[in-house]
């Protein structure tokens, strides 16, 4: 830039006196300085207008950072327990599904048993119900009054004879269905 200047000034310069040239020189020279200084405070002005405001920008991108993290914070901290509470409600189906499970193991496992029992009392009643039938013929058999002793003999005759009257035996039980049976499919 100096070059620019001495240039033009010495061809302008060949006519006057070399201290005339000198001052003219120096002005030109104090005057391109000055606008050069100016430029430069205005650059700098313009470079610290930009620093506030990329300071500025800076300063709101944190605000807006730190809202966000509260907002993310506040929403893992709900969905954390959310997800406590879902697990809660899991964990206690799950225990209830684990009790009815054992206790049906249980019935499971105590219903053949009952049934066992009932069916067992059943037989035993079955087969104690004709001892207890002949214990009471025999018991009306020893007693004083005549038709008490009569029906009592009557009835052990009964049971233990082959061709019962009163009684239907097995052989006349079936002859008595198979004439059932066959009365049931003629028309």
């Amino acid at each position: 830039m100096l070059m620019t200047v001495l240039i033009p000034a010495t061809i302008a310069g060949c006519s006057r006196t070399p201290d005339e040239r000198l001052a003219d020189f120096a002005q030109q020279t104090m005057a391109e300085q000055s606008r050069q200084n100016h430029r430069m405070a205005d650059q700098s002005e313009a470079i610290v207008d930009e620093s506030h405001q990329l300071t500025e920008a800076a300063k709101e991108l944190v605000e807006h950072d730190a809202e966000a993290r509260r907002e993310l914070i506040s929403a893992q901290q709900e969905l954390t327990s959310q997800l406590n509470h879902q697990q809660g409600t899991i964990d206690a189906g799950r225990d209830q599904l684990e009790q009815d499970r054992r206790e049906i193991a249980k019935q499971r496992q105590r219903d053949p048993i009952i049934a066992a029992v009932i069916q067992n009392f059943g037989l035993v009643i079955a087969c104690l119900l004709p001892l207890i039938v002949a214990v009471l013929v025999i018991r009306q058999m020893q007693s004083q009054e005549p038709d008490h002793a009569a029906v009592a003999e009557l009835l052990m005759l009964e049971l233990t004879s082959d061709q019962p009257l009163l009684l239907p035996g097995p052989r006349s039980r079936q002859q008595t269905l198979s004439q059932e049976d066959e009365e049931t499919l003629s028309p």
